[in-house]
C-alpha cells in the first residue's frame, strides 16, 4: 500500500511539475530508484503527527520569510517598491544594483511561478493523502491550513500572472491543480475559475475553524484574505462585508500605539493580523536591505502627498522619511487592519455610497493627522491631471473622492506588500519610463502581468503565454 502511494506521489510530481511551473525534477533515474527510500530513512506521511510536521514546516518557512512567493517577504516588498513610482529611480548614489523598472523582475518571476506551484503541490499532498483522524480537532487544523495556503497561492497567481479581473483583456487564468493525476496536463483556466478556486479554498479553510495559533491562518486572517480577493476582483459588496468584519474587531490605531507598531520590526504588535518574516532569521540581510533603500530618495510626488507636514504622524519624527526624502520606514509584509479600512471605503465608493466613503476617509485621516480639516465635496483636492494614475479599477476617470482614497492608501502602505505596484496594476496599468546610462526603460502595460513559466510553455502544447512575452527563451 505504501509503495503504491509513494509511486503515485512521485510519478505525479515528475509529470505535473513541468506542466504547472514546478520545473524539472532534476534527477533522471528509474521508478525503483525513486522508491528506494529506506537508505535515506524516508517514509511516506501517514499519521496526524506526520502531517502536522509538514504544516508546521510550511508555517515556519512563512515566519522566517522563506515562502515569500506565497505571502510576501522582506526582499519581495523591497523589489516591488523599487519598480513602482514611490522612489526616484533616476536619482541616488550607487543604486545601480537596485531595480529600475518592471523588466528587471521578469526573470525572477519565472521562479516565483514555479515556487507557487511547488507549494500548491505540498498542500495537495496533505489534502489528498491525509486521512487518519482528519475530522479530529488537530486534523481540521491541518487540513484548514493546507486549504488556506493553497487558496493564498492561487490568489497570488491571479494577481501576478493574470490581467486584472475588471480589465478588457482579463480572460486567461492559471492552470488549476487540486489533486494528483498522472494523466493530467492542465491548460490555463479562465480568470473566473482561478478566482473561484482561491475563494473555495479560503472558504473551506474557514469551515475548518483553525484553532492552533502556530498555523497562522485564523478566522481574522482568512476574512482579511477574502476581503483582498473580492476587492481585487471588483466584488465590492462582499469585499466590504469581509473588511468590516475584520476592522470591527481590530480598529485603527493612532498616536503612540501607531508609532510603536510601525517602529517594531518583528512580531504581531498593534493591529497587525498576519506577518511574514516575523522571526529574526536573517537580521543582517534586513539591515543591508534598509541601508540600500537609503541610496534612493523617495519621489517628490509621493512626498508632496503629505500636505499637512509634521501634523501627519507619518512625517513626525521622520517615521516614514526625513527632509532629504530618505527612507526611514521599516519594511512590513503581512496584513494590518488599516488595509481593511481602505478596502471598505473604496468599496463604498464603487457601491454608490460616496457619503459613507467620505466619512470613512475622514475617520482614517483623523487617526493619522493632528488638527486635520474634514474633507467634504467642496474641500476635496481636485483631480491632478499630471498624476500617473488616471482611472479607477473600473476604468472610469478619477473623481476627487476616489483620488483622495487612493492617495491616502499610497501614503500609508509605502514599503508594504508591494502595495503601490499592485495598485498601479489594478488602476489602469499606466506606462512610464526611467533613464539609465542614456537609455529609456519603459514599464509597459503588459509588464504588470508576469509571463507564465517558459519551460511549461515549451513542454505543454496549447498552454498560452501572456501577451508581450512571445520572444522569451
Amino acid at each position: 500500500m505504501i509503495k503504491n502511494i509513494c509511486k503515485k506521489i512521485l510519478r505525479a510530481w515528475y509529470l505535473l511539475l513541468p506542466l504547472v511551473g514546478g520545473g524539472w525534477v532534476g534527477v533522471f533515474c528509474s521508478c525503483e530508484d525513486y522508491l528506494d527510500i529506506k537508505p535515506y530513512d524516508r517514509t511516506i506521511p501517514k499519521s496526524t503527527e506526520d502531517f502536522s510536521a509538514l504544516v508546521h514546516d510550511l508555517c515556519y518557512q512563512i515566519d522566517i520569510g522563506v515562502l515569500g512567493h506565497v505571502v510576501g517577504c522582506f526582499q519581495e516588498s523591497m523589489d516591488f517598491e523599487e519598480i513602482s513610482d514611490n522612489m526616484e529611480a533616476n536619482l541616488g548614489a550607487d543604486n545601480d544594483h537596485m531595480a529600475k523598472y518592471a523588466g528587471a523582475l521578469i526573470d525572477g518571476a519565472q521562479g516565483r511561478y514555479r515556487s507557487l506551484y511547488e507549494t500548491i503541490r505540498n498542500c495537495n499532498i496533505i489534502l489528498g493523502e491525509y486521512q487518519e483522524d482528519r475530522d479530529s480537532r488537530d486534523g481540521q487544523d491541518i487540513v484548514g491550513t493546507a486549504y488556506a495556503i493553497r487558496g493564498v497561492c492561487y490568489y497570488q497567481l491571479l494577481r501576478e500572472f493574470c490581467a486584472p479581473p475588471l480589465a478588457d483583456d482579463a480572460q486567461l487564468g492559471v492552470p488549476i491543480v487540486t489533486e494528483f493525476d498522472m494523466e493530467a496536463k492542465p491548460l490555463r483556466s479562465t480568470v473566473q475559475e482561478t478566482i473561484d478556486q482561491a475563494e473555495s479554498d479560503l472558504r473551506k479553510a474557514l469551515d475548518c475553524d483553525i484553532q492552533n495559533e502556530m498555523y497562522l491562518f485564523n478566522h481574522d486572517v482568512l476574512h482579511g484574505y477574502l476581503a483582498r480577493l473580492y476587492h481585487w476582483c471588483g466584488r465590492w459588496r462582499e469585499a466590504r462585508d469581509e473588511a468590516r468584519l475584520v476592522l470591527d474587531k481590530h480598529p485603527l490605531l493612532s498616536g503612540d500605539d501607531y508609532v510603536k507598531m510601525m517602529s517594531t520590526q518583528y512580531g504581531l504588535v498593534g493591529n497587525r493580523l498576519f506577518m511574514a518574516d516575523r522571526i529574526a532569521y536573517q537580521p543582517l540581510g534586513i539591515t543591508g536591505g534598509m541601508s540600500s533603500l537609503e541610496r534612493r530618495p523617495l519621489s517628490a510626488r509621493y512626498v508632496s502627498l503629505f500636505a499637512e507636514g509634521t501634523n501627519d504622524i507619518r512625517r513626525k519624527n521622520n517615521l516614514f522619511f526625513n527632509r532629504k526624502r530618505t527612507n526611514r520606514k521599516l519594511i512590513f509584509t503581512g496584513m494590518r487592519s488599516a488595509e481593511m479600512a481602505f478596502i471598505s471605503m473604496e468599496c463604498a465608493y464603487h457601491l454608490n455610497m460616496p457619503d459613507s466613503a467620505l466619512v470613512e476617509l475622514n475617520q482614517f485621516r483623523r487617526n493619522r493627522i493632528t488638527g486635520m480639516y474634514m474633507y467634504n465635496n467642496l474641500t476635496l483636492p481636485p483631480v491632478d491631471p499630471t498624476a500617473l494614475v488616471k482611472e479607477d479599477a473600473t476604468g472610469k476617470p478619477l473623481t476627487p473622492l476616489i483620488q483622495a482614497i487612493l492617495n491616502e492608501r499610497r501614503k500609508e502602505f509605502y514599503l508594504e506588500n508591494g502595495d503601490r505596484w499592485f495598485e498601479l496594476k489594478r488602476n489602469g496599468r499606466p506606462e512610464w519610463w526611467v533613464a539609465d546610462q542614456g537609455m529609456k526603460y519603459w514599464t509597459r502595460k503588459y509588464m504588470y502581468t508576469w509571463p507564465i513559466n517558459v519551460m511549461d510553455i515549451t513542454l505543454q502544447p496549447g498552454l498560452v503565454q501572456n501577451p508581450g512575452y512571445d520572444d522569451i527563451y
